[in-house]
Formats: structure tokens, C-alpha cells, sequence
């Protein structure tokens, strides 16, 4: 794996995580996240990563 593939599975895994405890911590006290930030943006970001991660991993399609 390149050096540019792990980091893009990392941040994946970082923006999935981030996504976890916000939510988390939207059901524990509601609107102490969605008060300073809206969680769609990060649902985008987390999204495009996704999209990048799988596209930079699978393996090269031979004919």
C-alpha cells in the first residue's frame, strides 16, 4: 500500500470515529454538537474519504 492510500484509510477511520462521538454525544446532551458545527458536512467529508479510500485499494481491474 502507498504511503498516500494508508493515509487516506487513516483519516477514513478518523472522520468515522469523530462521527461516532459526536453522535454519541448528541444523544447524551442534545445540541452540545449541533449547536457550534452541522454534523452534514462531516457526513460529506467522511463520504468523499470513503469514496477515495475505496477507489485508491482495490486492486487493478486485467484483461
Amino acid at each position: 500500500m502507498s504511503k498516500k492510500g494508508l493515509i487516506i484509510q487513516e483519516l477514513f477511520y478518523f472522520f468515522t470515529a469523530l462521527l461516532g462521538v459526536f453522535i454519541i454525544l448528541e444523544i447524551i446532551w442534545p445540541n452540545i454538537i449541533l449547536a457550534y458545527f452541522n454534523l452534514n458536512y462531516l457526513i460529506i467529508l467522511w463520504f468523499i474519504v470513503g469514496l477515495i479510500a475505496l477507489t485508491k485499494n482495490s486492486p487493478p481491474i486485467r484483461k
